[in-house]
């Protein structure tokens, strides 16, 4: 075992989380469903074999720790976990989900923060996230002091204007539902993602939300798109994505896009806007390691929107979906 993998991950459990002598911790993953393909199954090995990593070294500490698991029927973000991992779940000081599909807005996270657990989800995390010059490999006084400034920036306003290649979009947003995701979980009932840095606020709900996205090609929401693609977003609605002029880029959307926005009703709401305020990680890091959300919407100068499920930051859409879109290079404007 990597020697600073090991203080790495010792470290989001007594750092981040604030472990206390005595606290009971759980470890939520997801065992591989046999309908999922290849590709999603390498990606819940993954994250199963740092689950188990953490485990263990957990356990070697001598901590009250319990590896806990539940097969996930759909291949999404913002399922909720079945009814057996409430039951097994019962109360933990602590809880890391470090699952593949993300379930920070799901009823069950709800349900153990409102029962005072503290919570860091890490959905798609892997074990290199914890090495040297990864995105935990980062001093989370200063993450935490630069995204509680942008929070400020957020509370202070009535709408947020982002502009970048191919977006020009305004957010009419709630400032009573402005979240702080530095990475510092240590309150009874706090909850974020791993690695923290951002700050994320709902959308009045079909509120003055007008303009267009363009997520550009190799980011995305979910995987990295093969191409750009530009969302047009109308009363705080998704309503249309449109790409290139290739033939087969219709085919994509309606094949691997429109499910996540259109399937089912109020997916397509716009339920999130999120600033990245991490400055360690980069467009650079993403290429070389790989496409991943969690990470990609941390970096500083990205901003995500969220189409899907906003009741799980106090919102008012209660949908099981949640997918974030990540948009680079921006430029934000707060307004009152």
């Amino acid at each position: 075992m990597n020697e600073f993998i090991r203080k790495s991950i010792l470290n989001a459990l007594k750092i981040n989380l604030g472990y206390r002598d005595g606290e009971k911790v759980g470890i939520v993953y997801q065992e591989i469903n046999d309908k999922f393909d290849e590709k999603t199954k390498e990606k819940m090995r993954l994250s199963m074999e740092l689950s188990k990593t953490m485990f263990e070294i957990y356990k070697a500490e001598g901590i009250d720790v319990e590896l806990l698991s539940y097969v996930p029927s759909e291949a999404r973000n913002g399922v909720d976990a079945t009814e057996d991992l409430y039951e097994k779940t019962g109360y933990k000081d602590i809880l890391f989900l470090t699952t593949t599909f993300s379930l920070t807005h799901t009823k069950y996270r709800k349900t153990q923060t409102e029962r005072g657990t503290r919570i860091a989800s890490m959905p798609g995390f892997t074990l290199e996230m914890f090495d040297k010059d990864g995105p935990m490999d980062v001093d989370y006084n200063e993450i935490h002091n630069i995204t509680c400034e942008i929070g400020e920036k957020l509370k202070n306003s009535r709408f947020v204007r982002v502009r970048a290649y191919g977006t020009d979009i305004t957010v009419e947003i709630d400032p009573a539902l402005v979240h702080i995701s530095s990475g510092m979980l240590t309150s009874r009932g706090k909850f974020g993602n791993l690695p923290g840095a951002e700050a994320y606020v709902v959308p009045v709900h079909e509120g003055d939300s007008n303009g267009y996205i363009t997520i550009p090609r190799g980011w995305g929401g979910s995987e990295p798109l093969p191409c750009d693609l530009l969302f047009e977003i109308r009363k705080g609605r998704f309503v249309k994505v449109v790409g290139g002029d290739e033939e087969w880029v219709d085919e994509y959307i309606k094949k691997n896009v429109y499910p996540l926005l259109f399937e089912r009703e109020n997916f397509n709401v716009l339920a999130e806007l999120g600033v990245g305020t991490n400055k360690n990680i980069t467009e650079k890091y993403i290429k070389e390691k790989g496409w991943s959300t969690l990470i990609a919407e941390k970096i500083w100068n990205t901003a995500h929107f969220a189409n899907g499920n906003s009741r799980g930051m106090g919102g008012a859409n209660d949908v099981p979906v949640h997918i974030d879109w990540v948009v680079p290079n921006v430029k934000i404007e707060y307004l009152g």
